[in-house]
């Protein structure tokens, strides 16, 4: 979500999956035990959900990392804050990656929708394994009686009946993996939807495309905090006003937006 690496602490938690390095910045998991608090919520419960929280931002950053990888560069991955980064050198050639030789101007795109894609593949094996079986229910939400999906319903069945832990981890993973990521796929940036919009904006807008894809992103800032406010999700809108004002001052300075390609 962020533009920048952040610094390194002598706290930070390192570990490899693979040949890419991963590094746990302490915040993520101070602001992972914040997230997780809520009226009623039991240490059980808050742990279910910082353990929800790491795999899906891990396997989100995977994705970005994977095809990073893919397209012949060496990534590296960091998970602080609100979730993390996957880092690379597009100056630093590797032989590393069948796609090395196809990169091109759908390159970041592609690189950038790896992320929520990873979460939503993550999301659907957990449905695949959970409903066919009769372990669990899940009953769509329509908007208005259309095929419009706004929601879902899950419910335990057969294995979870009493087991309301199981069934608020499940819960939480898809919660994750698909609300966020669909959040995430808004043009707003820094947000991956926020950087596809600007990479088609380059593509396809021969003014001022940097320009023009803020301005979208301001619009789109302001369109969530609104609705985030009707609907009296607080801190989603905290969180849109940041990006909002950070956008703003980038729309006012173009010349600064923070170091590295952010995914």
């Amino acid at each position: 979500m962020f533009l920048t690496e952040p610094r390194p602490t002598p706290y930070d938690f390192h570990f490899r999956l693979g040949d890419i390095p991963v590094r746990i910045h302490p915040m993520f998991w101070l602001v992972a035990l914040l997230l997780g608090f809520h009226d009623g919520s039991t240490p059980q419960q808050v742990l279910l959900w910082v353990v929800a929280l790491f795999i899906s931002i891990l396997v989100h950053e995977m994705g970005h990392a994977l095809t990073i990888q893919y397209y012949g560069w060496a990534p590296s991955v960091v998970l602080y804050s609100f979730g993390g980064l996957a880092i690379h050198n597009p100056n630093i050639q590797t032989n590393f990656g069948p796609g090395r030789a196809r990169r091109g101007r759908w390159t970041h795109t592609f690189i950038c929708f790896a992320g929520p894609l990873a979460g939503f593949l993550l999301a659907g094996l957990f449905l695949a394994a959970l409903i066919p079986t009769g372990l669990m229910t899940l009953d769509i939400k329509w908007l208005n009686e259309t095929k419009i999906p706004i929601g879902y319903d899950l419910s335990p069945t057969k294995l979870f009946p009493n087991n309301v832990n199981v069934w608020l981890f499940v819960n939480y993973m898809l919660y994750i993996n698909i609300w966020w990521g669909f959040v995430n796929l808004l043009p707003i940036y820094p947000l991956d939807g926020g950087q596809i919009s600007r990479e088609l904006f380059q593509m396809h807008d021969r003014s001022q495309p940097i320009r023009n894809s803020l301005i979208l992103s301001l619009v789109a800032c302001v369109l969530i905090v609104i609705l985030a406010f009707q609907h009296e999700r607080r801190f989603l809108a905290i969180m849109f006003i940041f990006l909002g004002i950070q956008n703003y001052q980038d729309l006012n300075n173009q010349g600064r937006y923070g170091g590295g390609n952010p995914w």
